[in-house]
C-alpha cells in the first residue's frame, strides 16, 4: 500500500542543528498541529515530528484507519525516513500504543536508534480497559463520560454536523484503545518513561506499573497533577522530563 508521508508527519522544528528527534503521537481525536506549542519547550538540539492521521486536522476528509494492521503499516511506512537516526518517541493515550508498537518496529528495523520511549495516560500493554468500554456507549453516556474525563467543553464541535463527524473519529481511535492487547513482555532495550495523571480513571499507577515488565532497560513512572487530558495541563512538567532525557543524550550519541 502507498503511502504519502508528507501527509502522515508534520515537522515542526526543521533546520534546526539537530542531535534528536522526538517522534510524538497525539491522542485519538487530536490532530497533530495540537502538539505546534510544544516546539517552543523543547530543547534546540531537538527537532519535533508528529504524526498526522488520517480524519485528523488536514486530514479530516479523509476516512481514519479502523484497524490495527493497517494503522500499524502505514505508520510505519511513513516513520521509516525518520528512525533510521537516533530519535526517541512520545504518545498520549492511543499514541502511546502506537509509539510502542513503532519502537519495536524500529528496535527490529534500525537497531539502538531509538533513545527513549516516552508514554502518557494510557494502560500497560497486558492490563485490560476499563468498563463499560467508552466506544461502545451509547450517545449520551459517550459525551457524557468524555466530559468526565476532562475533555473542555469548549473544544468540541458544537455543529451538529461536526459534532457527529467528531464523536465517529473519536469512538473509532477509542475502540482501537480499547481493544489493543499485547503480551511481548521484555522486548525492548530502550529505557521507559511512563506518565499518569492523578485524577485520570483511564490510566491509574496500578494501570501503568506494569510497563516496567516491557523494556529491559531503565524505567521510571511518574505521576503529574490532572485527568486524562495533562497532556495540556501539564506540557511544561513533561516537556521538563523529555528535555532532561533527551538533553543526556544529545550530546553524546550512542
Amino acid at each position: 500500500m502507498y503511502t504519502d508521508t508528507r501527509q502522515w508527519t508534520l515537522v515542526i522544528k526543521p533546520g534546526q542543528a539537530t542531535r534528536i528527534r522526538l517522534i510524538c503521537f497525539p491522542q485519538a481525536g487530536a490532530a497533530a498541529e495540537q502538539m505546534r506549542v510544544w516546539s517552543s519547550g523543547l530543547a534546540d538540539h531537538i527537532e519535533l515530528v508528529v504524526l498526522n492521521l488520517p480524519g485528523h486536522g488536514p486530514r479530516r476528509d479523509e476516512a481514519p484507519c479502523d484497524n490495527w494492521p493497517s494503522l500499524l503499516e502505514n505508520t510505519f511506512t511513513a516513520l521509516d525516513p525518520w528512525l533510521g537516526e537516533p530519535h526517541a518517541l512520545f504518545g498520549h493515550g492511543l499514541g502511546a500504543l502506537l509509539a510502542y508498537e513503532t519502537s519495536k518496529h524500529a528496535q527490529e528495523r534500525f537497531p539502538q536508534q531509538t533513545r527513549h520511549l516516552f508514554v502518557s495516560g494510557c494502560r500497560s500493554p497486558d492490563s485490560l480497559p476499563r468498563r463499560p468500554l467508552l466506544h461502545s456507549l451509547p450517545i449520551a453516556a459517550f459525551r457524557e463520560a468524555i466530559l468526565t474525563l476532562g475533555a473542555s467543553p469548549l473544544e468540541i464541535p458544537r455543529g451538529q454536523n461536526d459534532l457527529q463527524s467528531y464523536e465517529r473519529l473519536l469512538r473509532n481511535g477509542l475502540k482501537l484503545f480499547e481493544t489493543w492487547y499485547d503480551t511481548s513482555s521484555g522486548c525492548l532495550d530502550v529505557p521507559l518513561t511512563a506518565f499518569y495523571g492523578s485524577e485520570d480513571p483511564l490510566a491509574t499507577a496500578n494501570l501503568m506499573l506494569n510497563w516496567r515488565e516491557f523494556t529491559g532497560r531503565e524505567f521510571e513512572l511518574i505521576e503529574v497533577a490532572g485527568n486524562h487530558f495533562f497532556i495540556k495541563s501539564q506540557r511544561q512538567r513533561l516537556l521538563q522530563v523529555i528535555n532532561t532525557h533527551l538533553g543526556l543524550l544529545g550530546d553524546h550519541p550512542a
